[in-house]
């Protein structure tokens, strides 16, 4: 078969036999040497192994990936990639008809450590849910939130079947499944899913939705995680308190909070002149100890309604509402005597400070917020205190 003269020096032939049919496996060689008994054994098992591969039974018969794989991975990353809980939320309630064939969705949120569920989204209900309370253990999707396990529940005529309160009207349900959007030991919610057919949701469909709230619980505690870290990022770590970045992505919705009509507001600045040296002298960790026990004693003397910011690494802003000049004057006063003559006590170590202290009020002085803080920070006025 060779179409022309290769010059062999070697050649071997040996049968692939399977069925009614048989084959020739050919090996040749232009070097010379002998095709050994240990290599022809060799080849032998190539045959069978060429043979068994040749079997019709045996054959790669793969398919193309299902449709139903493709729709549902394809939905479960659309639901993973939901930036935001509201999306997450709003993406549960798009099921497609073609995975999960059902008349009603919806999707109540179980926040850390409480007993009471909201309805965050839904479709296909007759009555409005927006004012239905979920309590843990109470009805199908409460039990489905306590004891974190799906549940199938066919709803039989004239039997009446709680879903998601005593309070709710009756919708034309014969089939509900719940389950639980959990990660871990991290509880984020409940999925119901309701068909007005009987057996409108199988234990199939609950395979899928199995899926589903687990990609949707991914999704949770990615953009949980996000969300913290925004938070912390906008938090002084030492204190805990807002910082000069808070004030400065949120400018807005702090103006908006605080300057309200008919509303005067005092913007109260001191700066801890001698911090530095309070932490050269006592160390990181008393110093960090001193501006905590400074930050929770100002929070237990000062009334609400305030805000404390931590503006920079030794100036601090508080911004107090609803109170009159003189009794602002008082706190001020207070506040001087108290540093003055009550020095801390951390871990045994008396700690000293020097502060400056500066006062803008709100509409007196301005009316944008940057405006008003540095005008606070510029009135600061030397005021030297040595705590014994």
């Amino acid at each position: 078969f060779y179409k022309k003269n290769e010059e062999l020096k070697n050649f071997i032939s040996l049968p692939v036999i399977y069925e009614n049919q048989v084959a020739v496996l050919v090996v040749d060689s232009k070097e010379r040497y002998q095709f050994s008994i240990k290599l022809q054994k060799i080849l032998a098992d190539f045959t069978q192994q060429i043979a068994w591969n040749l079997q019709p039974e045996n054959q790669d018969n793969s398919e193309k990936p299902s449709p139903f794989l493709q729709e549902i991975s394809s939905y479960c990353r659309f639901l993973a990639e939901s930036p935001d809980r509201s999306s997450v939320a709003d993406r549960l309630t798009q099921i497609p008809a073609s995975l999960i064939p059902c008349t009603a969705i919806a999707t109540v949120w179980f926040e850390e450590n409480q007993q009471e569920g909201r309805i965050i989204g839904h479709r296909g209900f007759a009555h409005d849910l927006s004012e239905i309370r979920v309590f843990f253990g109470k009805g199908l999707v409460g039990s489905c939130a306590k004891n974190r396990s799906p549940l199938l529940i066919q709803i039989h005529e004239g039997r009446k079947t709680v879903v998601f309160s005593e309070d709710e009207k009756s919708e034309d349900l014969q089939c509900v499944a719940t389950l639980p959007i959990q990660l871990n030991d991290t509880l984020y919610g409940v999925l119901m899913v309701g068909s007005s057919e009987p057996d409108g949701v199988t234990h199939a469909d609950l395979d899928k939705l199995a899926l589903v709230v687990s990609a949707a619980a991914s999704a949770l505690f990615c953009t949980d995680t996000k969300d913290r870290w925004i938070y912390d990022k906008n938090l002084d770590p030492v204190t805990g308190v807002p910082n000069h970045r808070f004030l400065t992505e949120h400018n807005l919705a702090v103006s908006e909070e605080v300057f309200q009509p008919n509303r005067t507001v005092f913007f109260l600045t001191f700066h801890i002149t001698n911090l530095t040296e309070l932490y050269e002298i006592h160390g990181v960790d008393r110093g960090d100890a001193y501006l905590k026990q400074l930050m929770a004693l100002f929070s237990k003397l000062i009334p609400s309604p305030k805000f404390i910011f931590r503006l920079s690494e030794t100036c601090f802003l508080i911004m107090l509402m609803d109170r009159g000049q003189k009794e602002v004057e008082r706190l001020i006063s207070k506040l001087k005597h108290l540093l003055e003559h009550k020095p801390l006590n951390i871990n045994g170590a008396s700690m000293e400070a020097q502060t400056q202290w500066g006062l803008s009020v709100y509409p007196r002085d301005g009316r944008e917020l940057f405006s008003l803080i540095n005008q606070s920070r510029i009135q600061l006025t030397q005021k030297t205190k040595v705590m014994a």
